[in-house]
Formats: C-alpha cells, sequence, structure tokens
C-alpha cells in the first residue's frame, strides 16, 4: 500500500494528464438527481483548481436553482475553515496561500444542508486523502450532515488511514455511486 505522500503524487500527475470533460458531466448529471442535492437549500463546494474536478458548472447550477453556496475560507494559524457565502466572481480574492476565497462575508454557515468534499485518493468505504493539511478531517469531525465526494474511478484505492480520518457518506464515480462507511 502506498502512503499518503505516494498516493498524492500519483493522482496529482494522473488528474494533471487527465481529460475528464466527459466524466465530469456524468459526475454533474449523477449528483443533480441524488435526493440529497434536490432537497438541498444550502451546499458546500470548494472552488476547484484546474487539475480537480471542476466545480465550476455545479456552482452555477445551484445558483439557478436558487440554492445557498458556501465555499471554504481556511484560517491557516490554527488549519480550520469556514464556509462563506458564495454569490459570484466578484465575490473571490486570492487568500495568503493563493487559493480563492471569498472577500468580506458576511454570512459563515458551517451547517451546510449539503457537502462536497474534495480528495485525491479514495477507498471504497468513503476515506479519503486530500493534500495533507487535514482541514476538512477537521471539518467532518463535528459536521452532521450529508457528504459526498466527486471522483473518478482511478482515485479509488488501498489508502493508509489515520484514526483522524473522517469519511464521506457517498462517492459519485462515472460509473456508480460508492456508499461509505460514515453514518
Amino acid at each position: 500500500m502506498m502512503n499518503k505522500k505516494e498516493v498524492r503524487k500519483k493522482v496529482l500527475d494522473y488528474l494533471k494528464n487527465k481529460e475528464k470533460y466527459n466524466e465530469e458531466v456524468q459526475l454533474m448529471r449523477t449528483l443533480f438527481e441524488l435526493p440529497e442535492w434536490q432537497s438541498a437549500k444550502s451546499i458546500g463546494i470548494t472552488l476547484s483548481m484546474p487539475h480537480e474536478i471542476s466545480t465550476e458548472e455545479i456552482i452555477k447550477y445551484a445558483l439557478v436553482q436558487g440554492k445557498k453556496v458556501f465555499v471554504p475560507n481556511c484560517h491557516y494559524e490554527n488549519k480550520t475553515m469556514d464556509f462563506a457565502r458564495y454569490t459570484s466572481p466578484a465575490d473571490l480574492h486570492e487568500d495568503e496561500k493563493g487559493i480563492l476565497a471569498v472577500k468580506n462575508s458576511d454570512e459563515i454557515n458551517n451547517d451546510v444542508e449539503l457537502l462536497l468534499v474534495p480528495g485525491l485518493g479514495f477507498n471504497s468505504d468513503g476515506y479519503r486523502v486530500g493534500y495533507g493539511g487535514g482541514y476538512y478531517d477537521r471539518f467532518l469531525s463535528t459536521y452532521d450532515g450529508p457528504t459526498v465526494s466527486l471522483i473518478l474511478e482511478e482515485q479509488l484505492m488501498d489508502i493508509p488511514t489515520d484514526d483522524y480520518d473522517q469519511p464521506v457518506h457517498k462517492m459519485i464515480t462515472e460509473k456508480r455511486i460508492i456508499n461509505g462507511v460514515r453514518q
């Protein structure tokens, strides 16, 4: 089994060189059919980087449907994050690490009705390897709502897990929906 650093390198190399458009369309179709998506009035979602599964169209569709969209703002000093209300690209700026974040948000919601959780590698139980900061694991340790990750089949693998790792409820791939062990 690879260690987390090896998982990150392998998946990043794969994603940076993969044309993902057709798979992303399939992932979105499946997501939009989920009861969790259809009933959610608020969603938490990352602003994707170029090598990641794109969230741009998901965010646009959520806004068109009248859902409130919240994106993570990281607090690097204590490795935590809050979800700040996003209404348009004009809300954004690059934070101190060059990550897009909402500037001057008056509305924080850490109890969104659906949280889309990013990651690099996943196992079939819903445990994930992210970028190594532990932000999502810390957040998920106190979040009670439904969690979904959009991934490619190639991101499913044996990964090492630690006591603090938090699984997601569901993973949507371009071929199937996998239920994780999260209760």
